[in-house]
C-alpha cells in the first residue's frame, strides 16, 4: 500500500492559484496525463479562478463527498438529463480535483463548478468509456513514467535513468528497467468500476477493456489492469517487458484501450547488467545528474539545405547554439530525445498558442561575437553571426542560394563570456533524393507510410511527420520522428505511430507536414564552460532534404 500512497500523491498534485467561479479554457483534464478526454471513475482536475477557498481543503478517502468546503462539480449531458455530482478530492481557488462517478456514460458533458452558491459558466468535455492516463515523474503527463518495477527492491522502485537510492523495506530506489522486468504503470481513467468509487475493486479488466501497452514498436498485452482497492480513481496496469527489447533511455510508452490512446511517455531501459539506460550521447554520470535534478548543457549546430514545397529553391545555411536545459526541460522532451537508429518516437503535447514548449531550453550560452566558418564555396571571413534573443545567443549564417555544396565544413569558436574555444567539422552529403516524394500526397493514419530515397554520403535519414491542431486557445502538436539507416534506401513509418496524429489539411487551423532529411553521422566536440566544467555533448550535423505541408487522413 505504500506504493499506492506515493503514486496517488503524485496523481493528485496540482498548482494552486488564488469571486464568480470560472474554468480556464481547456482546463478540464485527466489528472495524470493532462489530456482533455475523461472516462468514468477518472480522477480529473479543473483549473480556473475562484473555484474554492484560498487554502486547500482535502477530503478523506475512500468515501469522498460530493460537496467539499462549499465546492461542488457537476457534469450534465448536453443532450439532456440530470446533473451528475462528482466526488470531491480537494478544492482550492485555482484548482479542484474530483472523481467522475462510474455511472457516467460516454458523451459530451457541460461541466460547472459551484462555490459558495455561485456557479461557473459551463465548459464542455468529452467522456469515453476508457481513456487511461499514465502518471509521470514530473506530474505533468510528460517525460519519464512514474512506473515501479516488481523485481527491484521488492517493488519499492521508480523507473529512472540510473540506479540510486538507499534501498531497504519501505524505501524507494531509482532504477532503469531491463528486458524481462515486471512493470507497473500507475494512472487513472481505466473505465467504470462502481466498487472503486467507494474504495473497492472489481479486479482485472484487461480483456474487457482490450488494454494494450506499446513500448517502442513492441505491443504487449498486460497481465493485469484494474482499479486499486482503497484508492478511488487510481488504476494499475502490470506488464512484462520483453526480454529482447532494445535498451533506450527514451523508449516511447503508451497504453491503448478500445482504440483510445493514453499520453505518450518514456520508459528508461538499460542493457542487461547495466545500471544506466542507453543514450549514445550522454554518459551514466550525466544521466545520474538528470535524475538528481541537475542541468544539461550541449551544443548543436547544423549545415542544411531543404526544399520546402511548393518552392523549388532550397533554403540553406548554417546555424546553432549552445543550450542549457534544466532537468525538467530535458525530461519533458521524453521520447523525442531518442537517437536510436531504426526506430520512431511520438511527441504529443498541448501548449497555449504562442506558448513555449516545456522541453525547450531556457538558456542559450554566449560562445563569442561570431563563429568563423570554412568550407566549399565560402569566402574568406565567412562566419555565423550572433543574434541576442531573450533566451541568449543564437548563431546563424545565411548564404546566397546555391552556396552550400558537398564537402567538409568547419565551425570554430574562439571563446565567449560563457563558453570557451572549440572547433568541429562535418561533411555535407554529395546527394540525397526522395524518389517517391511526388507520390506522397497525403498521410493515412491507418496505413504504413513508405519513404524511398537514393543518397551519396548520407549515413542516416530523419523523417518527421507532424500535425498542428487548434483547440480553443491552445495548439495540440503531435510529432512522429523516425531515424532510419540510409543504406536500405527505404523505411516504413508504422501505423502504431501514425495513428496518433490528428486529422489535418494542408493549411488553416489544423495542418500536417512532412520532412525527410539525409545526413552523415555528425561531428562531435566539447568545450570548457567559463563557470566551470565542460559541455555534456556537442554535435555538428549536416542535412539535405525536402519538406511540405500535407493532409493527414
Amino acid at each position: 500500500m505504500k506504493h499506492c500512497l506515493m503514486i496517488f500523491a503524485v496523481l493528485l498534485s496540482a498548482s494552486i492559484v488564488a469571486a464568480q467561479p470560472s474554468i480556464d479554457v481547456g482546463g478540464i483534464l485527466n489528472v495524470s496525463s493532462a489530456q482533455p478526454t475523461l472516462a468514468p471513475n477518472v480522477v480529473f482536475v479543473i483549473y480556473g479562478k475562484n473555484l474554492g477557498p484560498a487554502t486547500i481543503v482535502v477530503a478523506t478517502a475512500p468515501n469522498y463527498p460530493t460537496v467539499l468546503s462549499n465546492t461542488a462539480v457537476t457534469f450534465t449531458n448536453i443532450n439532456g438529463g440530470s446533473a451528475i455530482n462528482a466526488f470531491m478530492y480537494y478544492t482550492v481557488a485555482g484548482a479542484v480535483t474530483g472523481i467522475l462517478p462510474s455511472s457516467v456514460t460516454p458523451g459530451t458533458y457541460a461541466v460547472r463548478v459551484i462555490y459558495n452558491g455561485q456557479t461557473s459558466s459551463p465548459q464542455n468535455v468529452t467522456v469515453v468509456s476508457r481513456h487511461f492516463g499514465i502518471a509521470t515523474a514530473n506530474g505533468a503527463g510528460t517525460g519519464v513514467a512514474q512506473a515501479t518495477i516488481a523485481n527491484v527492491n521488492g517493488g519499492y522502485s521508480l523507473s529512472r535513468y540510473t540506479t540510486s537510492g538507499a534501498g531497504g523495506a519501505g524505501n524507494f530506489v531509482n532504477s532503469p528497467t531491463h528486458g524481462g522486468d515486471s512493470i507497473s504503470l500507475w494512472g487513472t481513467g481505466g473505465g467504470a468500476d462502481a466498487q472503486n468509487d467507494t474504495g473497492g475493486s472489481s479486479g482485472d479488466q484487461t480483456a474487457a477493456g482490450n488494454f494494450k501497452v506499446t513500448v517502442g514498436s513492441r505491443v504487449i498485452t498486460p497481465v493485469y489492469t484494474g482499479a486499486v482497492a482503497g484508492y478511488p480513481g487510481l488504476w494499475v496496469l502490470i506488464f512484462a517487458l520483453p526480454a529482447d527489447i532494445d535498451p533506450d533511455c527514451y523508449a516511447a510508452l503508451q497504453v491503448s484501450s478500445n482504440a483510445e490512446l493514453s499520453n505518450t511517455v518514456s520508459l528508461p531501459i538499460a542493457a542487461a547488467g547495466q545500471s544506466a539506460c542507453f543514450d549514445p550521447n550522454l554518459t551514466p554520470a550525466i544521466l545520474s545528474k538528470l535524475d538528481s535534478g541537475g542541468s544539461i548543457t550541449g551544443g548543436a549546430f547544423s549545415v542544411y539545405k531543404t526544399i520546402n514545397a511548393p518552392a523549388t529553391t532550397a533554403v540553406e545555411g548554417v546555424s546553432g547554439a549552445i543550450f542549457r536545459w534544466t532537468a525538467a526541460e530535458w525530461v519533458a522532451g521524453g521520447a523525442s530525445r531518442s537517437n536510436r537508429v531504426g526506430s520512431c518516437y511520438v511527441y504529443d503535447r498541448t501548449l497555449p498558442r504562442n506558448g513555449t514548449d516545456p522541453s525547450a531550453p531556457d538558456v542559450w550560452l554566449d560562445a563569442g561575437a561570431s563563429l568563423p566558418l570554412s568550407g566549399p564555396n565560402l569566402t574568406a571571413g565567412a562566419a555565423l553571426a550572433r543574434t541576442t534573443l531573450p533566451s541568449g545567443a543564437f548563431y546563424g549564417f545565411s548564404p546566397t542560394p546555391g552556396t552550400i555544396t558537398s564537402g567538409r565544413y568547419t565551425v570554430t569558436g574562439n571563446g565567449g563570456t560563457q563558453v570557451g574555444a572549440f572547433t568541429v567539422s562535418t561533411t555535407f552529403p554529395a546527394s540525397f533524393t526522395v524518389t517517391n516524394w511526388d507520390s506522397i500526397t497525403a498521410v493515412s493514419r491507418s496505413q504504413p507510410l513508405v519513404i524511398n530515397w537514393s543518397s551519396a554520403g548520407a549515413d542516416i535519414v530523419y523523417i518527421l511527420v507532424s500535425t498542428a491542431t487548434s483547440i480553443g486557445t491552445n495548439n495540440r502538436l503531435v510529432t512522429i520522428g523516425c531515424i532510419a539507416p540510409a543504406g536500405p534506401g527505404t523505411f516504413s513509418v508504422p501505423v502504431s505511430a501514425l495513428s496518433q496524429l490528428q486529422p489535418a489539411s494542408t493549411t488553416g487551423t489544423s495542418f500536417g507536414s512532412i520532412s525527410v532529411q539525409g545526413s552523415p553521422n555528425p561531428g562531435t566536440f566539447t568545450a570548457n564552460l567559463v563557470s566551470g566544467g565542460q559541455l555534456d555533448f556537442g554535435t555538428f550535423g549536416a542535412s539535405v532534404g525536402v519538406s511540405k505541408n500535407i493532409a493527414v487522413q
